[in-house]
């Protein structure tokens, strides 16, 4: 009898797949336990990480293996909050004698550690930055928050286009967009109605990224929910981009908003929308296009004296004009979602500045009939023109808690909390890395397509590190030509103790694995195989078969189970079954000492990168004997 494993009954295992995968290379702290960006330095082999609470970067170097050994740290003007790297040119954005005042990019040599140049005045709270492809130039998001004692201190947000040569700045602002608040506010764009502030006070850039022309930088504005379009060489804004809502009553978009219902992943639909108010974004060209991938975090505006946009549902009643209890003809908000009762959106942080309380009156009665929360829970691939093309829905969410990796602590806040986000290529496949702050994972996408993103592999920071490294809060991708290992690097940095963990990041085939002992306390029944291939047959072996056994039996599935199911009750004492043979059995002759089986593998690339599993059996009439499990993956 042949089996032939269809494409139709792979589908199911697609989930549990993966052509792409990571080794732990190694794990090192700073020595007070804080760190926040990294970067690498090719030419040096080096690392380097801001370490907000020295003022300092701290420098590590990787070995050919992977190691990291510190190096030094390399004192600061001010508190850093981003790093960049290009051809040996270490560049830092640094605030000012407060996060108010003006900041400034400091250059590093970074085989030396050594000051390189003069620093370069920018605008206040510089977030975070980036060299155009060509190293010609550092572009800086300079968030300009207000300050938290009275919101009086606002500086204007800004983004910095510095030139590395001259060592000199040109800021693009955002006061030319001055006259549009209230038509921005009207397409979506979130911006806040205190007396006297700005746009260009309120926009608040976090996060920047240049195409791979080097002409277009575009900047995350997460209170604003929107993205900023600046023109490189005129250092202007040509363009801000309203990102929208998430609808949270459709099937695709629920999610757990409680942490005090005793369920973890508790995932529902209400009427509620969430604003994707993204921190990191990146870009990447498939196909000759640009798409940006931006980390849905969600973030409130800084709170400070007579300043708060954010409510709890319980709270909601008392502080807010909802659409609840009244005698006019609306649906009474307040009463039909139970905004009162903590197990179901009573923890729920809501979005309550004036603006959007406003914007939320959807019948201009005077009272608030659509809700909003903080972020996405998500990640997005957009345009160039702010369209989307693909979210994540819920999945972060699902897949986090398929894993044991879901905090339910963080429900009714922001959920898993994607917080960063990077690109790389390996083996070909353009894949995407998004770190989960609160989850303490990265979850890797293979973007061949943008529209239909595909979950490939998934990787436990916390578990790995041996550190115990939390809170992912910096990603960086290294390509394998560009470090010693001779294998693309992720290097991940958390802030929450300060470790910096680099993963080989590894593509193709994968060898077949062997688990599970089968029958240990008999003559082992033994199984090998070749590597399953596209269009080829996958012809497995078993070894040792007992020359009375009546058949053997190949069995089929996709889930590995390490530890085994006791077999004796059928017969199998001493036996294990390490594999759900979700996919069926196949049956072949028990010749003496060997009998093989053979699987047709379809020609179909939908099968690319799908993990099956395999384990034999006989049967003698009286003895029963099972082997090892085997695991591959289908390739090319």
């Amino acid at each position: 009898m042949l089996l032939r494993i269809t494409a139709a009954a792979l589908a199911a295992a697609a989930s549990l797949s993966a052509q792409i995968s990571h080794t732990h290379l190694s794990t090192i702290q700073s020595a007070n336990q804080r760190g926040e960006i990294g970067a690498f330095d090719a030419q040096s082999r080096r690392f380097f990480v801001t370490n907000p609470v020295s003022g300092a970067l701290d420098v590590f170097v990787v070995s050919a293996t992977g190691g990291l050994s510190f190096v030094s740290s390399i004192a600061l003007s001010g508190n850093p909050n981003s790093v960049a790297v290009y051809n040996g040119l270490v560049a830092v954005a640094v605030e000012g004698a407060t996060p108010q005042a003006l900041g400034a990019v400091q250059f590093f040599t970074a085989a030396t550690g050594l000051a390189n140049g003069p620093a370069v005045t920018v605008g206040a709270l510089p977030d975070m930055l980036t060299f155009t492809p060509d190293g010609t130039k550092v572009v800086t998001a300079n968030e300009g928050e207000a300050d938290l004692a009275t919101g009086l201190i606002n500086p204007e947000g800004s983004v910095s286009i510095v030139d590395v040569a001259a060592r000199t700045a040109t800021t693009a602002s955002f006061a030319p967009w001055n006259g549009q608040k209230a038509a921005l506010q009207a397409l979506g764009v979130r911006l806040s109605n205190r007396n006297g502030v700005t746009l260009a006070q309120d926009v608040e850039p976090e996060y920047v990224t240049i195409d791979a022309t080097g002409s277009t930088a575009y900047v995350t504005l997460q209170e604003a929910n929107a993205l900023a379009v600046v023109d490189i060489a005129s250092a202007t804004i040509t363009a801000i981009l309203p990102l929208g809502e998430k609808d949270h009553n459709l099937p695709q978009n629920a999610f757990d908003p409680s942490n005090s219902d005793g369920i973890n992943g508790n995932f529902q639909n209400f009427p509620i929308r969430g604003l994707y108010m993204p921190d990191a974004v990146c870009s990447f060209t498939i196909g000759g296009v640009t798409y940006l991938a931006t980390a849905n975090e969600g973030d409130s505006r800084a709170d400070f004296a007579g300043w708060d946009d954010e409510t709890r549902g319980a709270a909601l009643d008392n502080d807010f004009n909802l659409d609840i209890e009244d005698p006019t003809p609306d649906t009474g908000l307040y009463t039909s979602l139970q905004l009162n009762t903590n197990a179901i959106l009573g923890r729920l942080n809501f979005v309550t500045s004036d603006y959007d309380l406003a914007r939320g009156d959807t019948d201009g009665d005077g009272d608030v009939d659509q809700l909003y929360c903080f972020g996405g829970r998500s990640f997005t691939i957009w345009t160039t023109a702010g369209a989307m093309v693909f979210d994540s829905g819920s999945q972060l969410e699902q897949v986090m808690l398929a894993r044991g990796l879901l905090d339910d602590n963080r429900s009714d806040d922001k959920g898993p909390e994607p917080e960063a986000v990077t690109f790389g290529i390996v083996g070909g496949t353009p894949l995407l890395f998004v770190g989960l702050e609160r989850c303490n994972a990265v979850v890797v996408y293979d973007v061949t397509n943008p529209a239909a993103p595909v979950l490939v592999d998934v990787i436990n920071v916390l578990a790995s590190s041996g550190l115990g490294s939390f809170a992912p809060e910096g990603l960086q991708f290294v390509a394998a030509d560009q470090n010693p290992t001779g294998r693309a690097l992720l290097a991940v940095v958390s802030e929450g103790n300060g470790t910096l963990s680099v993963f080989a990041i590894d593509a193709g085939e994968a060898a077949v694995t062997s688990f599970g002992t089968g029958c240990p306390s008999v003559l082992p029944l033994t199984l090998a195989s070749n590597l399953p291939r596209l269009g080829t047959t996958w012809t497995l072996a078993a070894s040792n078969v007992d020359a009375n056994a009546t058949f053997a039996a190949f069995w089929f599935g996709t889930q590995a189970l390490p530890f085994g199911i006791d077999l004796t009750a059928i017969g199998g004492a001493g036996c294990f079954a390490h594999i759900d043979p979700a996919l069926g059995v196949g049956y072949a002759v028990a010749n003496a000492g060997g009998s093989t089986y053979p699987v047709a593998v379809p020609a179909a690339p939908s099968l690319l990168a799908f993990t099956l599993t395999t384990q034999a059996s006989t049967f003698d009439g009286a003895l029963f004997r099972s082997s090892n499990a085997l695991a591959a993956v289908v390739g090319n």
